[in-house]
């Protein structure tokens, strides 16, 4: 089986002179990838994963001895450093407590602390995963003490066992008396706390300074040392990050979300369009299927009218209530129809008039009586007059017919 390749982090770190980018997979020495001035530095375009190493003049790095429980440790600190006048304004990024070793009474922490000292942010569009102090970079002797350079300044380093206890930049310029009366005085302020530990010896990672001058300041063994190449850390051993990087992390989160915003505005825009114009197209295809349809059933649509023109001329003769035919057969259905001569007959849908000549009154009375009686002629209303008697007896009748509302 093939080895899991370790992800390679690009790192800038203070050299002593201005800034370096280094390259390496964690666990491992890193590789020098470029150099820059002071004030300039920045990450490759292709790094998948960055850490910054902030230089210690802009850290608080102090040791305490602390009394309690380890959960309280950063409450504790920021009450330490308050007391010595810092106050630390992120209690989540801008306070990392360390805890170096515990005995009977007390536990020995280190505390780093961000200082209000801008952090160095030179591409917004290429910014850390990770934010480590300086030292935690570099391969330190164990209970000693290193001079170096950060950035042309000169930065002591103070470990206890094999952790940075101690770390702060002198006010000097050059490993002078004066810089070395500061190393005593911190050498004894450490002292006086408890945390110093047996230091061994005095590493200068410098070219200047003389070893039997530092030899006899300090009373500590003196040696010049090269300038080892940095170590690159394992992920998430820091929990500091400037509130500039966090701005601009915030700056491009928001950037990010309104692009995305304004992506799918654009995406459901183009989404309404194009329904409406599959339904704009649907619908003039439907409108000329419609119409050719119409125009398909137009000329049936004219035989249809001469075939209902003919059956409404028909429909007199087919339909028994608008029918003169069928009405005259119903009127001289009675037996005494035999008896009358029918001298007038009219009809309309909506009355009916008949007039005859019978050889006696009797007659037309019964004749008037069967027709009212009449179940075919039910649906009129009849008026029947006395008939009209003649000289010769005979009489004639008039029988008037309305259709029932």
């Amino acid at each position: 089986m093939g080895r899991t390749r370790k992800l390679t982090r690009d790192l800038l770190l203070p050299g002593a002179t201005g800034w370096e980018r280094w390259t390496g997979a964690p666990g491992q020495s890193c590789v020098k990838a470029a150099e820059f001035g002071q004030s300039a530095g920045v990450f490759a375009r292709d790094s998948q994963d960055r850490a910054l190493a902030l230089p210690v003049a802009h850290l608080w790095v102090l040791p305490a001895w602390m009394e309690g429980e380890a959960a309280h440790l950063k409450d504790m600190a920021a009450l330490h450093l308050e007391r010595l006048g810092v106050r630390v304004a992120d209690m989540e990024h801008g306070l990392h407590v360390r805890e170096i070793m515990a005995r009977e009474g007390g536990i020995l922490t280190r505390i780093t602390a961000l200082k209000e000292t801008g952090a160095p942010l030179w591409d917004a569009s290429r910014l850390p995963h990770e934010v480590l102090p300086h030292f935690a970079f570099l391969p330190l002797p164990e209970d000693g003490i290193v001079l170096l350079r950060e950035l042309g300044r000169l930065v002591i380093l103070v470990t206890h066992g094999a952790e940075v206890i101690y770390a702060s930049p002198l006010s000097a310029r050059e490993l002078d008396a004066r810089a070395l009366g500061e190393v005593n005085l911190i050498c004894v302020q450490l002292g006086f706390q408890g945390v110093l530990g047996r230091v061994r010896e005095i590493q200068l990672w410098l070219e200047d300074g003389n070893l039997d001058e530092v030899t006899r300041v300090t009373g500590l063994p003196a040696a010049r040392m090269e300038r080892l190449a940095p170590v690159m850390p394992n992920h998430g051993v820091s929990p500091l990050m400037p509130p500039e990087i966090l701005h601009a992390r915030a700056t491009a989160r928001n950037r990010a979300r309104a692009r995305l915003l304004a992506l799918s505005a654009g995406l459901a825009t183009a989404a309404v369009v194009a329904v409406m114009a599959v339904l704009t197209t649907w619908a003039v295809r439907e409108r000329n299927l419609l119409r050719e349809r119409v125009a398909e059933l137009t000329p049936r649509a004219s035989q249809v009218l001469e075939q209902k023109r003919a059956w409404q001329e028909a429909a007199p003769a087919a339909d028994p209530t608008v029918s003169p035919m069928q009405v005259l057969l119903d009127v001289m259905q009675p037996e005494v129809s035999t008896e009358i001569s029918m001298t007038n007959f009219e009809w309309t849908p909506e009355r009916v008039l008949v007039r005859g000549r019978t050889p006696t009154p009797a007659l037309a009375l019964e004749y008037a009586t069967e027709v009212k009686n009449s179940d075919p002629l039910a649906r009129f209303t009849w008026e029947t007059p006395a008939p009209v008697i003649a000289s010769d007896n005979s009489a004639t009748f008039e029988l008037k017919g309305e259709v029932r509302p």
